[in-house]
């Protein structure tokens, strides 16, 4: 499991790689469970690597994720893309729901 390495405040590059991974991991894992159990094929949108000079990009498509493994899951979407992640209180906030969601889908899936 690699979800508490989604529960971190990334701040240098370096914490954003390390987040970026394993962010990475935990959607791979859900579409995987998704697909075994459901039989359904998300897609896969690219959120890894995250440029810190277009926090937007990585924005759109990690919604695109939730939204659609939310949707599959009948969980409740939240809006993770209007936020400045260069904001220390939006991103704290930001990571701390954004984990809540990963947590949600991951134990649902019971992955």
């Amino acid at each position: 499991m690699m979800l508490p390495a989604l529960e971190n405040i990334p701040h240098s590059p370096q914490d954003w790689l390390y987040f970026a991974w394993n962010h990475r991991d935990s959607h791979d894992r859900i579409r995987a469970a998704i697909q075994a159990k459901y039989n359904v094929i998300l897609n896969d949108y690219q959120v890894e690597p995250i440029s810190p000079d277009d926090f937007n990009l990585f924005l759109q498509n990690n919604q695109a994720l939730h939204s659609d493994m939310n949707a599959v899951l009948k969980l409740q979407s939240s809006d993770l893309q209007d936020v400045n992640l260069k904001d220390n209180n939006q991103l704290v906030s930001w990571i701390k729901l954004h984990w809540f969601e990963h947590n949600t889908a991951e134990q649902a899936l019971q992955i």
